[in-house]
């Protein structure tokens, strides 16, 4: 409204000038016509020089008269101009002290809205994910493009200790240094959790601080150093730390305030999402830990129905064996009288020796039947294993010399004793170390190594050849009984060398390579 008076005002002071410039112009040709009647009416009466001052008299006096007239308004008007002026000068002065208050207040609502658009973004985050690795991110990118401290870390107490989980402006390898025991409750950071409030360090000299933290937080001085609790459901969590330790700017109470705002949200996203991370451990571990009953229940399944199978398949093997053993000696016997009236240079003598050769490895399997029939229960004495691997080595000598097989002993000699069945290690021996040498026989390089050690309450035993290798499918299978790639095997010495093994209370591993060779590893225990 003081604006458009003030245009009124100006308004009438031109259209006042505009009147005095139009009564100028009047005066002068109302002194020309005064000048012209003058003249005419004076000259009886006047001499005509008195023409021209009396008319410039008279003009002079109506014009005093009109001016008069005139300006007494526009005074007025010119007083009512100024007052007008030094309004309007006050109202521009208002305007402008109004337009900076609406700009900071402008500034303060785009703050706010910010603020607002951050936390609509991590109850967002909150809502949409669970991972507590974004959503830390989420946090710390808010409070930096916010606040903009120089640094900025999150702790979450986990196992009575206070964990640095991340940070923004800080390394890797100095935030692993900052974790603190919440039992020290002397120092500042633990006290923020005990009392639950938000600290700032006022004085250095007063507040304890954290050895570790003096060796990452340098120049560390008064009002640099603030710490903020992470609440969730009336419960600390955890704290944020920021620091301007960099910049040398205090942190103020303002600071701490609107941290408080971001705090508030994250404690529960935080809490929130540790409990989803707990439950998906606990969910998973479940998992795992039904497949690992499932699978050895098969596997239990598997082994009753196998033994099940093999006491059905003992049992018919031993009235087998027993009913074949007594033919077979009689068919011996009667082989070595026949061979013995058989002139030596008799053709048919060959075939007598036929008879024997394989009446005794008939013989051999009717023994390794009723062994894998029977129940195999050793008879524990005290033996020197290195002396059972030599008289072995001693007695497979001609088999192996004639096979070109090289023995490379590596045998530890400070095992002490072990409390095992002599006669049932010599025949697991025995077992492997034939199988070992009869599969190097067409090898380039032929080597048998056999060595002993002690691992912890073990002995172990490996024998190692340099063969071709046991094929991947077989592997699985290479215990089972009666399973074998040997022409003349009967698939029973590695089955029967595993149940003497587990007899006495230990296990066999084998580790192979096709082209490079096996490894058979005999795990006995001490005691």
């Amino acid at each position: 409204m003081d604006a458009i008076k003030y245009n009124e005002v100006i308004l009438g002071g031109i259209v006042m000038l505009s009147n005095i410039r139009w009564l100028t112009l009047s005066l002068i040709c109302l002194s020309i016509i005064l000048y012209a009647i003058l003249i005419k009416w004076l000259n009886p009466y006047f001499l005509p020089r008195l023409a021209i001052p009396v008319s410039i008299i008279i003009s002079l006096c109506v014009g005093i008269v009109l001016l008069s007239v005139i300006l007494g308004p526009a005074k007025k008007q010119l007083i009512s101009m100024n007052i007008s002026q030094e309004k309007y000068k006050e109202t521009t002065n208002l305007l402008g002290i109004s337009k900076r208050e609406l700009e900071e207040k402008n500034v303060m609502l785009k703050q706010k809205t910010e603020t607002l658009t951050i936390l609509n973004r991590i109850n967002k985050a909150m809502i949409s994910t669970t991972d507590l690795d974004r959503i830390l991110g989420l946090i710390l990118e808010a409070v930096q493009k916010d606040l903009n401290f120089d640094r900025t870390i999150i702790f979450l107490i986990e196992n009575s200790t206070l964990q640095p989980e991340k940070g923004i402006g800080i390394e890797n390898e100095e935030l692993e240094k900052l974790a603190i025991s919440i039992k020290d409750k002397n120092n500042f950071i633990i006290k923020t959790i005990t009392e639950a409030k938000p600290k700032i360090i006022f004085s250095i000299e007063e507040e304890m601080i954290p050895r570790n933290f003096t060796e990452v937080y340098k120049n560390l001085k008064p009002n640099l150093l603030a710490a903020i609790p992470l609440i969730s459901k009336d419960k600390v969590i955890g704290l944020v730390i920021v620091d301007n330790t960099k910049s040398q700017r205090e942190i103020e109470e303002k600071d701490i305030r609107n941290l408080s705002t971001f705090t508030n949200q994250a404690g529960l996203a935080i809490d929130n999402a540790r409990l989803f991370e707990m439950e998906k451990n606990f969910v998973e571990e479940l998992k795992r830990q039904v497949d690992i009953a499932k699978r050895e229940l098969e596997q239990t399944q598997s082994q009753l129905i196998k033994s099940e199978r093999l006491s059905a398949l003992g049992e018919m093997a031993a009235v087998v064996a027993h009913e074949v053993r007594n033919p077979m000696a009689s068919i011996r016997a009667s082989a070595q009288r026949i061979s013995k009236k058989i002139a030596n240079d008799d053709p048919n003598k060959k075939y007598t020796r036929y008879i024997i050769e394989e009446s005794d490895r008939l013989e051999r399997v009717v023994k390794n039947i009723l062994m894998f029939s029977g129940e195999t229960a050793p008879q524990l004495i005290e033996s020197d294993l290195g002396k059972l691997i030599e008289d072995v080595l001693y007695f497979l000598q001609p088999e192996i010399e004639s096979s070109q097989v090289q023995i490379v002993k590596m045998l530890d000699e400070s095992i002490v004793m072990l409390k095992i069945d002599p006669a049932l290690i010599r025949q697991v021996l025995l077992n492997i170390i034939q199988n070992a040498v009869h599969f190097m026989v067409n090898r380039e390089r032929r080597e048998l190594k056999v060595a002993t050690m002690q691992d912890g309450s073990n002995i172990v035993l490996e024998i190692s050849d340099t063969g071709p290798g046991i094929p991947e499918e077989n592997v699985k299978k290479i215990f089972d009984p009666f399973f074998t790639t040997k022409p003349s095997g009967t698939g029973l010495g590695l089955t029967i060398s595993n149940r003497i093994i587990e007899a006495h209370k230990g296990r066999i591993e084998l580790h192979s390579v096709l082209n490079y060779g096996t490894t058979f590893k005999i795990i006995l225990p001490i005691s």
